[in-house]
């Protein structure tokens, strides 16, 4: 009797810890799912979540010359509830004027550039309503959180959300294939999300929905060789004085003037090929065959 009362005792304790056992693993396989995305440490959001939140600070840009006619067309995304949002310059350039269309269809203009990086081909820019009636000073923009480029890994989950070919708001997912990819002396952010034509300047988003870099070019020649420039280059643009992109393309126009011919030969050609701006090409209007 006194033996089968221990064998009883041996089962109901065993019976006890293989649970305790179970859930102390499991709460240790959670814990080893977080992870450092920027300056965000966490396990991540769903997708779907993330496009939710973005969806609205994120735009279509498309710029116009003198005349009214369409240039081209870029992505960018707001980084302030004031009005202040970024692009590449890429996009902006020899704009007389320039319109952004957010995901719900309404359609503002672009005031004008506060700041400007041409080496890291980046752009900070000011969207105002367009109404005489309304203060600009009163809208309040929905707008993303930047994180600290420093802090990516390879191997991160990334999102990119863009117009590639004009189709506002496309969202595709990848991974960071290299956080430190050096082209033409830049060091850049390599990544396998999608973008084409029509992306530059659009946010690369982290498992959260931060952004960690701003889209800029990609490789033709490759696939899913897509670049994006370190978000902290943005932290660090100070926004000055309002120039409105009229004043802008007139300093582009004087500082494209040929200079002096000169006895010294051309340099040498790159034998790499440089990486395809992502918006050099006008959209396709949607419905035509690519």
């Amino acid at each position: 009797m006194n033996r089968f009362k221990k064998n009883l005792s041996l089962i109901l304790t065993a019976a006890l810890i293989i649970p305790l056992f179970a859930i102390v693993t499991t709460a240790q396989a959670v814990s080893r799912s977080n992870v450092c995305y920027g300056s965000y440490i966490g396990s991540g959001i769903p997708a779907a979540q993330i496009f939710r939140n973005s969806a609205n600070a994120v735009f279509m840009l498309e710029t116009f010359d003198n005349d009214e006619e369409s240039i081209r067309t870029g992505s960018g995304f707001f980084i302030s509830d004031t009005g202040l949002a970024v692009t590449n310059l890429h996009v902006i350039e020899n704009a007389a004027s320039a319109t952004i269309t957010l995901y719900d269809g309404e359609v503002y203009p672009v005031l004008g550039v506060h700041a400007v990086s041409e080496e890291f081909n980046l752009t900070i820019i000011s969207i105002g309503s367009g109404d005489d009636d309304v203060d600009d000073d009163e809208i309040e923009w929905q707008y993303l959180t930047l994180a600290d480029s420093d802090l990516i890994e390879t191997g991160n989950s990334v999102y990119a959300i863009g117009s590639p070919l004009g189709y506002i708001n496309t969202m595709t997912a990848g991974i960071i294939s290299n956080t430190k990819r050096e082209v033409d002396g830049q060091t850049l952010i390599q990544f396998t999300a999608p973008i084409s034509f029509g992306s530059g300047g659009s946010p690369l988003l982290n498992a959260v929905g931060q952004v960690i870099g701003v889209s800029s070019s990609s490789f033709s020649y490759g696939q899913n060789l897509n670049l994006a420039v370190p978000i902290n280059h943005i932290k660090a643009l100070e926004p000055g004085e309002l120039i409105p992109l009229g004043l802008l393309l007139g300093q582009q126009e004087t500082d494209d003037e040929p200079a002096d011919e000169t006895d010294d030969e051309p340099a040498d050609e790159k034998d790499d090929e440089p990486a395809d701006e992502t918006d050099d090409e006008p959209k396709d209007e949607p419905g035509d065959d690519e």
